[in-house]
């Protein structure tokens, strides 16, 4: 299947396909053009080139964000993939804040939000934010999550291994705690303080050094969330679908988690994977 595919079939949204046309590695005017002469033939792809017009300069945002070096590769091992990880979001932060955390936003402040709502609304939706829960935003990058969700939380702590992301997100919203994190641990936490742990768009990045560390963090939010709390991991790596819930069960398992959702997609903006973990036990 082809982005446009994916498009037309109703599976993805048009920030999304003009993400995954870009990430083909086309020039942004080159996919405007290569759209122009498809919607001469398909007139259902009117809607998606009138969105890359309007947001050429988010199309070559994300053309520099990859020419700056977006890495999505598997790494040798676990240290070299947290500094490949803190090194490139320091970079891309600097291009485009939003574009930097959702590359399918186009680095466009309206579409991020948007997206954003509608990720705190599926939470809400979930009963998640039900009786005020202290979250644990894990890879927060600018802090848009939590300043979404500060009001309906008792807590919102956010984590990132990027000092430059900490440091737009303290700059945008200066009331919330921001603080850099080892990338490896959730070291400086104490145990049971959460109820929610956040990790959107985060574990892939671990993955990327090896399914190790990937569970040497989930063993870590497990011990800072409390009896029943859950951990909300949203894309887990870039394998794909299948391998993804082929091995997350038994990952969650070891550290005390019972699967709630393995690997659905339920948002219409963004083509986010949900693997919702209960921490039902020890493990």
């Amino acid at each position: 299947m082809t982005p446009l595919d994916d498009y037309l079939g109703g599976r993805v949204s048009a920030p999304v396909a003009l993400m995954r046309l870009l990430l083909e590695g086309r020039p942004a005017a080159t996919v405007v053009a290569r759209l122009a002469t498809a919607a001469e033939a398909e007139p259902a792809l009117a809607p998606l080139l009138a969105l890359a017009e309007s947001e050429q300069d988010g199309l070559l945002t994300i053309e520099r964000m990859l020419r700056a070096g977006a890495i999505h590769a598997e790494q040798s091992d676990a240290a070299t993939a947290i500094a490949e990880s803190r090194a490139m979001f320091d970079r891309l932060v600097r291009i485009s804040p939003e574009a930097s955390v959702a590359a399918y936003s186009l680095g466009d402040p309206a579409l991020l939000a948007e997206a954003t709502a509608e990720l705190v609304e599926w939470l809400r939706a979930q009963d998640l934010l039900a009786g005020r829960p202290d979250i644990l935003d894990l890879g927060c990058g600018i802090g848009r999550l939590a300043a979404a969700l500060a009001a309906e939380a008792g807590s919102v702590l956010g984590l990132d291994v990027s000092p430059a992301m900490i440091a737009e997100a303290r700059a945008r919203h200066p009331g919330l705690r921001f603080e850099t994190c080892s990338g490896g641990d959730l070291a400086g936490l104490a145990d049971a303080c959460c109820d929610l742990v956040l990790a959107v768009d985060v574990f892939p990045y671990l993955v990327q050094g090896g399914l190790g560390l990937a569970g040497r963090m989930m063993a870590e939010a497990a011990r800072v969330l409390r009896p029943g709390g859950t951990l909300l991991i949203l894309n887990f790596s870039y394998r794909g679908a299948t391998a993804d819930r082929h091995d997350l069960p038994a990952i969650a398992a070891a550290s005390g988690f019972g699967v709630v959702r393995n690997g659905t997609r339920e948002f219409v903006l963004w083509d986010g994977s949900i693997f919702w973990l209960r921490h039902d036990a020890q493990p």
